[in-house]
């Protein structure tokens, strides 16, 4: 899938269409599509976990209406989806300017696992497209994130639905998006020398209710080691001044036991400490939404700390695009 090449050998435009895949949340306090929200997310997990019809259907409808009466009373919406539109405006202007003269026309699009459009729905419509990228706006891969990607991809290989997919994901091994975090951290924390970081990660399940490995990939070890080379970044950095650098995880606790420490764990561990400023950088996501902005707030209102100031995520940074624009247009010259 080399641009340069395909332009050259056939004279012809190339139309590359860029999906951004997010997990995607209901955008209004609206009870249906809170409900399909959720439904959608626990069937994506059903496909791993042990998760009955009727258990799925009742936390659904009950996490429904929690939402809805919860978003109404204090008239939060999440930004999610927005943010990840926001972010394929950009960049596809980034990736206009990038590859100027290298006859491309890139269409970016945003897709979600939980709410419309949907994956499946994009494919479909970019089925004319002369090659496709599937982005992971997940910087942690797992078999719920860019492997269902994968899935995806190779389900389309060999039929006449277009070309298959090529994914875009490894986030988070990349040193380059390393560099963009780094520099984020210094940018808008407060890097006081009492203040403590707490590097937030999506967390996810290590023990089944039985104790045993779950059988699929969870994603554990990418992210811890995400976060140790992330936070040895920010310690070496010459502009640090926290006086602590530490890893922690918004965890679920559903089906057996999570990674840890979990966020309310780790603001304890804080306070016991006698550290009274903490700031947290929810850096296992690319875009802010209802756990990095709702949930971890109403944990860090219930814990010790007194002064908790949260980062925003990288959501549409221009390093953070610039940094997006530059692994897309890298794919694809190397031919996905």
């Amino acid at each position: 899938m080399n641009v340069s090449s395909f332009a050259n050998s056939e004279c012809l435009s190339m139309r590359v269409a860029v999906i951004l895949v997010a997990h995607g949340e209901a955008e209004g306090a609206g009870f249906f599509e809170n409900y399909s929200m959720i439904r959608h997310t626990l069937d994506h997990a059903a496909e791993v976990m042990a998760l009955p019809g009727t258990v799925r259907l009742v936390a659904s409808v009950v996490g429904g209406m929690k939402n809805c009466v919860a978003f109404r009373v204090s008239g939060y919406r999440s930004p999610q989806n927005r943010i990840t539109r926001q972010q394929g405006a950009l960049l596809k202007e980034h990736l206009r300017i990038g590859c100027d003269g290298l006859h491309a026309e890139y269409e970016v699009y945003s897709a979600f696992h939980a709410t419309p459009p949907f994956i499946s729905d994009i494919l479909r419509d970019t089925r004319s497209h002369d090659a496709r990228l599937l982005v992971s706006m997940s910087p942690v891969d797992s078999r719920m994130t860019a492997g269902t990607l994968h899935l995806l991809a190779e389900k389309c290989r060999g039929t006449v639905d277009g070309p298959a997919p090529v994914v875009v994901d490894g986030f988070w091994g990349d040193s380059g998006l390393r560099r963009v975090y780094v520099n984020h951290v210094f940018r808008y924390g407060r890097n006081d020398p009492g203040a403590a970081l707490l590097l937030a990660f999506h967390g996810t399940i290590i023990r089944d209710a039985r104790g045993c490995e779950p059988g699929f990939h969870t994603g554990a070890d990418e992210i811890g080691s995400m976060a140790c080379a992330l936070r040895n970044a920010v310690l070496a950095d010459p502009r640090n001044h926290y006086a602590r650098v530490e890893v922690t995880h918004y965890n679920h606790d559903i089906g057996g036991t999570w990674t840890r420490p979990a966020f309310p764990a780790s603001l304890n561990a804080l306070g016991d400490a006698g550290v009274d400023r903490a700031d947290v950088f929810s850096c296992g996501y690319f875009s802010d939404g209802t756990e990095t902005l709702l949930y971890a707030g109403r944990h860090a209102e219930r814990g010790p700390v007194g002064d908790v100031h949260f980062l925003p995520c990288v959501n549409d940074s221009a390093d953070f695009i610039a940094h997006l624009a530059a692994r897309i247009l890298d794919t694809v010259d190397a031919g996905g």
